[in-house]
Formats: C-alpha cells, structure tokens, sequence
C-alpha cells in the first residue's frame, strides 16, 4: 500500500469517526432530560419575642409665651412617661429618645403663629410583650396622665428569623422531594438524586395571609406571625 492510498485511508476513517462522535453528541443532546422539577413549600407559624414601641409626645405654648416653656412641659411629660414604664419593669436601657422638634402653625391670612407644638419621639425596644402591648392599646392610661400622646406604632420582631430561615429552607427542599414522589407514585420511574436546589424569598405575615411580594415580605404590624418560602427543586429519574 503506498503512501497516498494508506493517506487517504487514514482520511476517510477520521471522517466515519468524526462523523459517528458528532452523531452521538447530537443523539444525547436531543433525548429528553432524566429529570423532573418540583416546588416545595415550607410553611410555619411563630410568636414575636421582642416589641418595638414608638410614641410621639406633643406640647403647645401660644405664640407670646417663651419657646423655652414649651420645652419645659415637653421635657415634664417625658419625664411622667418615662417614669410609667420604669414602674411597669421597662429597663431604662431599653427607652430611647430622639431630638424633641418645634413646629409653628400659621393664619396665613393675618401672618401671625397661632401656635407651637413642641414633639419628641420616645421609642422602646424591649422583650416584655405583655407590659407593652397592654399599655399601647389603652392610651388613655397615658392621656389620664396629661401626656398628650399623638402618635403611638408598636412593631413586632422575631430575634431567631435567621435560624428559622435555616430550617424553613430544609422543610421546603423535603416537601418537594415528597411532592415529586408522590407524583412518579403510579409509575415506573423512581426519583434519584438531587440536582439543585434554589431557595425562593421569604414572606413573613400574618396568619392565613395569603400576601406574597417579589421582594418579600416583613410584617411587623402583629405579635402572632407566619413565615413562608419556596424551594425549587431538581432531581434525576431513574
């Protein structure tokens, strides 16, 4: 056999295999995926630990009084305020004020201040539930006291969201591998290993609230609370 014709053997067999690879490759790549997909969901309902108590004290001087005796029955009134919680077993390290602010009301006919309304905001950040809560939903308690309160918000927080998370993640990942069992149940073809998995976002609501954002959810508006989230599953068939 000579030179050319044992070239272009080599040739002509490197192109049958060449040929018989890229035709495998392709055959592989058209088949239909070993692999079924399934959303898990974790669910669970939980009790805040920790209240976020926010109030906002108000006092008013007429417009020919000195600016200084509006503060002065503002600082006297935070003063009864914080002296009620203190009694109530409320830490002084746990109530926090911010910078009292002054507002002017106007006749803006005439030109003249009506009025100033000297405010500052007191908040309270404490794990004692009941004392508060008991407390701002009956403000007059605090009125009946000459503290005039205009604003009152109470936000509830959970300090083991991070832990909770952990674990809602875990039940959501089962939950799908038993929603995909449950789904191969009635045929031939049993559920292999997992694949991926990818969390979804966490809603954190009220009971039975069926609200979800893309963004998420964190409601801190009751004590009683629900958190949930998704978890997309991939595993293999076989």
């Amino acid at each position: 056999m000579d030179g050319k014709t044992r070239f272009g053997l080599i040739l002509g067999l490197s192109a049958i295999m060449a040929a018989l690879i890229l035709g495998i490759f392709f055959y592989e790549a058209q088949k239909p995926k070993s692999t079924i997909q399934v959303v898990g969901l974790g669910l669970k309902e939980f009790e805040a630990d920790t209240v976020k108590w926010v109030i906002t004290v108000e006092e008013e001087t007429g417009p020919e009084e000195p600016i200084k005796t509006g503060y002065r029955r503002l600082e006297n009134s935070i003063d009864v305020l914080k002296n009620i919680l203190t009694s109530l077993g409320i830490e002084e390290g746990e109530i926090n004020l911010k910078t009292p602010t002054v507002y002017k009301d106007y006749n803006y006919n005439l030109g003249t201040v009506t009025r100033i309304r000297h405010n500052q905001v007191l908040f309270v950040i404490t794990k004692k539930i009941d004392t508060v809560e008991k407390l701002a939903m009956n403000p007059v308690e605090l009125l009946d006291q000459d503290i005039n309160v205009i604003n009152s918000q109470v936000e509830f927080f959970f300090s083991g969201t991070d832990e909770l998370k952990k674990t809602l993640v875990s039940e959501a990942t089962a939950n799908a591998k038993e929603r995909a069992q449950m789904m191969l149940k009635d045929t031939d073809v049993k559920l292999g290993k997992l694949i991926s998995v990818r969390s979804g976002i966490f809603q954190i609501t009220e009971p039975y609230s069926t609200d979800v954002s893309s963004m998420g959810i964190y409601d801190t508006s009751t004590r009683k609370k629900q958190i949930s989230v998704t978890a997309t599953a991939v595993f293999a068939l076989k």
